[in-house]
């Protein structure tokens, strides 16, 4: 139906987000924003904001009555905008086996690039889709280590309070 297949997104796997928890900022006068995700077919073409709102009323019955205006992006759109997402696909393709250990490919360090500096952390390097954050995180090893010399990373926790600097 909505892709070059012939397949309907059905019921789609969706992940939502309401950013105003965590951001008051993002709240005006009693209004929220709603962020969803949805995973549907390589290269669907179709509007999926209706299987999206109805995957979601399903769990949350009478929130398509809440909701103000949407825009969505399926995934030829998505494509044209990034076209490593191939057919709409922010995994940037099929996690396989092989892929999982030579992505984006075979190299001791597949974080560091030819160019001096850049580094890669995305999707397409170790541990792969799926995994947020720790692409940039092990980029970001990889880079203190050849850059600065820097062998173990520094701790990402809450400091002690004995050592935190007031502003």
């Amino acid at each position: 139906m909505g892709s070059p297949f012939g397949v309907d997104a059905g019921d789609p796997f969706v992940l939502l987000v309401d950013p105003g928890v965590a951001d008051p900022d993002r709240v005006h006068a009693g209004k929220r924003p709603v962020w969803a995700y949805a995973h549907v077919p390589n290269g669907y073409a179709a509007d999926p904001t209706g299987s999206v709102t109805a995957q979601i009323e399903k769990y949350a019955p009478g929130f398509s009555e809440t909701v103000l205006a949407a825009r969505s992006t399926n995934g030829v759109q998505y494509e044209a905008y990034n076209p490593n997402y191939v057919g709409g696909d922010i995994g940037a393709g099929a996690l396989t086996l092989g892929q999982l250990l030579m992505r984006p490919t075979l190299r001791w360090n597949p974080y560091a690039t030819p160019l001096p500096g850049v580094y890669l952390c995305s999707a397409s390097t170790p541990p792969g889709p799926g995994v947020h954050g720790m692409s940039g995180y092990l980029a970001a090893v990889s880079a203190l280590r050849r850059e600065f010399g820097i062998a173990a990373p520094p701790s990402l926790g809450p400091r002690p309070a004995s050592l935190r600097r007031e502003p």
